[in-house]
């Protein structure tokens, strides 16, 4: 059954009403920890580029159930006007108005829309609606989608030889199935097990390194290798900080922040030389996961890089975090274009 849904649309994420947000946050759990996060995406946001949100309500109440966006860009007019006059002797577009449309929450990694479970397959029709509405925009000639394999997979009206579709396996999080560190180490396979322990060990008694953890950002030693302005966003944010220190040098460091309903989000910061690191890769997911089970209230671990979740282009990759109980989930990355020129997003 299909379920008529109200939806608003808002041209800047600073307009969506405050009551709005943590419904929306609730929704968006799994993707980002904060509101905040999606602000500053917007507030980063290339010039020129145009937003509108889509926030769904159900029948019979006031507080959100669904949330979509998307961007529009423009398309980049001088090579447009170059390939125009090599294929007409004479032209008369007005080229300055063509779009490019991307279709995504966030980075992408939400795919095409979030929705209450309950309204997800109205969700669905409702989001297929409004795509339908824009590409048939005289002005739109690309369209850039990501959405989730299986779920979310939509059919364009666009009749185009231009198009193509790429896999993304993006990192899920790891679920909180035991108790305590310990019972978590001793739950992963013997070769895996004995490669942490042995890391931690050369850290420790070899290397002579030292973990710090401090409440707030504004706690952390003065020699940590991050701008002044950073530190301040950080602190703003609540960010819990974690650290691998040695002889008063911070050789890296991990953003802890409590995102809703028990998602933890853990984003590395490594600072020593690539190739003379003392502190193995492993070990930043490894102290995440001891802080991790030691907040009582936590329930998912998930790992970021550059404030978005790791995104992998081959499979492969994905090993080294699922031999530590990590997940994943596919999103397909799909383009169209009416223009042969524009074989690409912007």
């Amino acid at each position: 059954m299909i379920v008529m849904l109200i939806v608003q649309k808002f041209h800047s994420i600073h307009d969506i009403d405050e009551e709005f947000i943590p419904s929306l946050e609730l929704l968006l759990q799994e993707d980002v920890p904060s509101f905040k996060n999606l602000i500053e995406k917007h507030d980063q946001a290339p010039e020129g580029d145009v937003f509108t949100y889509f926030v769904f309500f159900g029948p019979t109440q006031n507080t959100p159930i669904g949330f979509a966006q998307v961007c529009i860009h423009a398309l980049p007019e001088e090579d447009l006007r170059g390939w125009f006059k090599k294929i007409f002797k004479f032209w008369k577009k007005d080229l300055s108005q063509w779009k490019q449309l991307t279709w995504k929450v966030g980075d992408g990694n939400s795919g095409l829309f979030v929705f209450d479970p309950r309204f997800s397959r109205s969700g669905k029709e409702h989001i297929q609606k409004l795509i339908q509405e824009y590409e048939s925009r005289p002005e739109v000639k690309s369209q850039e989608f990501f959405f989730i394999k299986g779920l979310q997979d939509f059919q364009s009206e666009w009749s185009t030889q231009n198009k193509w579709a790429k896999d993304r396996f993006v990192l899920e999080p790891l679920v909180k199935s035991s108790k305590t560190y310990q019972d978590y180490i001793s739950s992963l396979h013997v070769d895996i097990r004995e490669q942490i322990k042995r890391a931690w060990k050369d850290l420790h008694q070899k290397n002579e390194v030292q973990l710090g953890d401090y409440f707030s950002a504004n706690e952390t030693p003065q020699t940590i290798p991050i701008e002044e302005k950073v530190l301040k966003a950080w602190e703003k944010l609540g960010v819990h900080i974690l650290t691998f220190e040695k002889d008063l040098k911070v050789l890296g460091c991990l953003k802890v922040q409590k995102g809703s309903n028990g998602n933890i989000f853990f984003e590395p910061f490594p600072f020593e030389p690539q190739g003379q690191a003392l502190v193995p890769d492993e070990l930043y997911t490894q102290y995440a996961l001891i802080k991790f089970f030691e907040m009582p209230e936590a329930r998912k671990c998930h790992m970021l890089n550059f404030g978005t979740k790791l995104v992998f282009d081959e499979k492969e990759d994905l090993k080294f975090f699922q031999e530590q109980g990590f997940q994943f989930k596919t999103i397909i990355h799909h383009f169209l274009s009416k223009l042969p020129n524009i074989t690409k997003p912007l």
